[in-house]
């Protein structure tokens, strides 16, 4: 296994745009580039109250990046290429949204890594 050299990252913690006391719905978003010209977005999901099979549809500040199938209230989406074209530009500062029928459950900004 080698070891690859992260040359840039930015990330997101997505927080509950609402909700209860005891129910945290909770996601984070990873966007990595690597020394060997590889790119990576990585897109986590937990403790979202959606029936088993809800699309969350990702955004960054409108546009989608990502759709997740959510299973047990938990969904990924892991995506690496060396085509940059395949992996989504993303800028420290820009808005991160999660939303399942058009409702946006979960929300965070970029931050540099």
């Amino acid at each position: 296994m080698s070891i690859r050299t992260i040359t840039f990252e930015l990330e997101a913690k997505l927080k509950a745009t609402a909700g209860g006391l005891f129910f945290k719905p909770r996601g984070k978003v990873e966007r990595k580039s690597y020394g060997d010209a590889t790119e990576r977005l990585k897109v986590k999901v937990s403790n979202l109250k959606v029936p088993d099979g809800s699309e969350a549809i990702v955004t960054v500040d409108g546009e989608e990046i990502a759709r997740i199938e959510v299973m047990g209230g938990r969904g990924r989406f892991d995506e690496e290429s060396r085509d940059p074209a395949m992996i989504p530009e993303l800028q420290r500062g820009q808005t991160i949204e999660v939303s399942v029928g058009g409702e946006v459950l979960l929300r965070g900004n970029l931050y540099v890594d």
